[in-house]
């Protein structure tokens, strides 16, 4: 009997040692949570110029009582009492700068509007490490330059996706088309060229990719079946060319057409790093290569090449 109640004794202890465990681990995230939002709007403030006093104003980081950065400006939480940061809208503040990279640290945000700002410069090539979990992200009238980063194609999440009214340049990454839960996208009002995304969604239309010149393909006009230009490519080597667009028509199976691709953008000085930013020949999906730029298949599933169209 001794024996007994002294097992169920250590079984009690036991219960309650891992319930104190798992209690403390808890606590422990949440604190880190709620440490990490704070941290993040305080990279945010520090990171732009804040030209009409907003968020000097609002954004006051002496307070320390529970949920206090949910009563800033532009600042949502899941909860009123709990710091942690559901969407930021900070649209049309005057705030200056570039992308804020503190970002990041908000871990649970779900929405950023940093429209009608006057931010600048580039986006970061790894955005999708920054705003991993964001379903809307609206960054226009701003002056964003530089190319639309690839890597915001691994953003799966995201409905919203708004760059329209910056200057931004180059292709649109034709991973972009990999979002399959995107409900709005507008580019409008760029410098951007090539081919438009391949979206499953109908909805998304010309006015999506408005005054954006070099923009074809989708709901736009046909992209003309120019084969190279001059342009941005240097193709002095003539004969080498022609050997390497004769082996993609001549020979035969998935593997050589992969090849053929290889062999051209190895032999080509790529100017503007188109070929760098799409042609990618790490994946080993099937019929990746039929979403590289300039690049159209037999079949959307089959690395078979049909077309290549590279002008401009």
């Amino acid at each position: 009997m001794a024996f007994l109640m002294h097992m169920l004794l250590r079984k009690q202890d036991a219960g309650i040692f891992i319930g104190s465990v798992l209690w403390l681990l808890l606590s422990c995230s949440f604190s880190f949570g709620v440490e990490s939002d704070i941290n993040c709007l305080k990279s945010i403030k520090a990171s732009l110029e804040d030209t009409l006093g907003y968020l000097n104003s609002s954004w006051d980081f002496n307070d320390n009582t529970e949920g206090f950065i949910c009563n800033f400006l532009g600042v949502e939480c899941w909860h009123p009492h709990e710091s942690k940061v559901l969407n930021l809208k900070l649209s049309d503040l005057g705030l200056k700068g570039s992308f804020p990279q503190g970002v990041a640290n908000c871990t649970s945000l779900t929405g950023l509007d940093l429209s009608s700002n006057q931010l600048n410069g580039p986006l970061p090539t790894d955005i999708d490490k920054i705003i991993t979990f964001i379903t809307s992200l609206d960054l226009s009238y701003n002056s964003f330059t530089g190319q639309i980063p690839m890597k915001l194609s691994n953003c799966s999440y995201l409905n919203v996706l708004k760059l329209d009214n910056n200057k931004f340049s180059g292709i649109i990454p034709p991973e972009i088309s990999q979002l399959a839960r995107i409900k709005t996208f507008s580019v409008a009002n760029n410098q951007l060229s090539g081919p438009v995304p391949n979206f499953n969604n109908t909805s998304i239309g010309p006015e999506s990719y408005a005054n954006n010149t070099g923009l074809c393909g989708g709901p736009l006009k046909h992209c003309p079946p120019v084969l190279w230009s001059k342009q941005h490519l240097d193709i002095s080597n003539g004969s080498v060319l022609l050997l390497l667009l004769l082996s993609c028509s001549f020979s035969f199976g998935v593997e050589s057409d992969i090849n053929c691709l290889k062999s051209i953008k190895a032999s080509l000085e790529d100017t503007l790093g188109y070929f760098n930013s799409s042609w990618d020949f790490n994946n080993n999906t099937e019929g990746f290569i039929c979403n590289f730029v300039g690049i159209e298949c037999w079949h959307p599933h089959e690395s078979k090449v049909l077309n290549i169209m590279l002008g401009e």
